[in-house]
């Protein structure tokens, strides 16, 4: 077997190696399941027990459930006096969210973290969802009971826009972006927080754009706490629900959010472009050295710089031509007296000044004036500016 032969082996063993590699990550996103965000017993920076835990000390009876037939007994039970809150949306399914909305009518409230679009219409509440793709503060500027002017919160990473039927709805944390005037933008661009009154389908609902915010690791800064305490702790019983996988059913028929094809689709595209690259490493051919080929025509700096004057006189720009001429005057002269490339006019000018003998304002005047009127004025200030050049020496 020749060398060729075995790296080519070596070659394609590895390329079986890195599919075989790219092929389980593949499998692993596709198949990992969402996380446990604001899991009520969770201690960690991303669970929920802190908020459980004040709550409680509140008075407030917490009960978690991970089931919405769990939550739907519990509704039975009981309803008034009720908050209800989605503390993760991530295995929320369409089926789920319309059973919670169909047993929640006669709550206080339910309040959902960081809903979507098509979540948002199985509990009947008008409002689209636009994600923002990162955690921000955002200032209140509302004052609603749950949410007091000059509250701010952090890590608010989603908006909300009211649909046109959802009549008395109150929209906090507005997300503004300054216009072209530099104005504010304010209710242009969706709200954090978005309050929607009872109707005949659904009861109070209150959507807030974060679910990082009301974790462990996020509670303490700015009023995330207070709020969640007054959005949580309103009624003396608090339903918990942290959806599981089995309340995800029907999710995959949404296709809100632009979601029309599968969730494997786009590592399994990744993986197929990571092979053909990888495929094109191993069998491509390496290009041979840099061979350097005559040009045709040999062309002289004269005739280019002859080239541009002539469109610059076509043009009739004359300031640009004395602009330029000025300008690589400068550069010349700063490279003879010595100095930096970036010292001011002000400076060569008075270093000029002290090489040729002649006056401040004269030699200003002559490579910072103004731009000349006509072509013969034109050709004067660059005779000047050469016969300056050649009386100016290194002091």
């Amino acid at each position: 077997m020749t060398v060729v032969a075995r790296w080519r082996r070596t070659g394609l063993w590895a390329l079986a190696i890195l599919l075989g590699i790219g092929a389980l990550a593949a499998i692993a996103i596709a198949t990992t399941p969402p996380g446990n965000a604001m899991d009520p017993e969770d201690m960690g920076p991303r669970g929920g027990a802190a908020l459980v835990a004040v709550l409680e000390q509140n008075g407030v009876d917490v009960e978690t459930f991970t089931s919405i037939d769990d939550v739907r007994d519990a509704l039975a039970e009981r309803d008034d006096d009720t908050t209800v809150v989605v503390a993760n949306t991530s295995n929320l399914g369409t089926a789920a969210a319309t059973t919670l909305r169909q047993e929640s009518l006669g709550v206080d409230r339910v309040v959902v973290l960081s809903p979507s679009t098509g979540q948002l219409r199985a509990l009947r509440a008008d409002a689209t969802a636009l994600p923002i793709g990162a955690g921000v503060r955002v200032e209140s500027q509302c004052d609603i009971g749950t949410v007091d002017e000059g509250d701010s919160m952090v890590e608010i990473d989603a908006r909300y826009e009211p649909g046109s039927s959802a009549s008395g709805a109150k929209e906090c944390f507005p997300l503004t972006i300054p216009d072209a005037d530099g104005g504010d933008g304010a209710g242009d661009h969706g709200a954090g927080l978005l309050d929607l009154p009872s109707t005949s389908g659904h009861p109070p609902i209150t959507v807030i754009g974060t679910t990082v915010g009301f974790t462990n690791g996020a509670i303490t800064q700015e009023h995330n706490a207070a709020i969640a305490l007054r959005l949580l702790g309103g009624s003396p019983r608090l339903l918990w629900y942290q959806p599981d996988v089995t309340d995800l059913a029907d999710s995959a028929d949404d296709t809100e959010d632009g979601a029309l094809l599968p969730p494997w689709f786009a590592p399994a595209l990744a993986l197929v472009a990571f092979s053909l690259i990888v495929l094109a490493l191993v069998r491509g051919r390496r290009l041979g050295r840099l061979v350097r080929e005559p040009l045709p025509v040999v062309v002289r700096a004269v005739e280019t710089t002859e080239s541009r004057g002539r469109l610059y006189r076509r043009a009739q720009d004359r300031p640009r031509a004395a602009t330029v001429l000025r300008l690589a005057t400068l550069d010349r002269l700063r490279s003879r007296l010595g100095l930096r490339r970036g010292d001011s006019v002000e400076t060569v000018t008075r270093a000029i000044s002290a090489a040729t003998g002649r006056p401040v304002s004269e030699v200003l005047d002559l490579v910072a004036g103004p731009p000349p009127t006509d072509d013969a004025a034109l050709v004067r200030l660059a005779q000047d500016l050469s016969d300056l050049e050649e009386k100016a020496h290194r002091p």
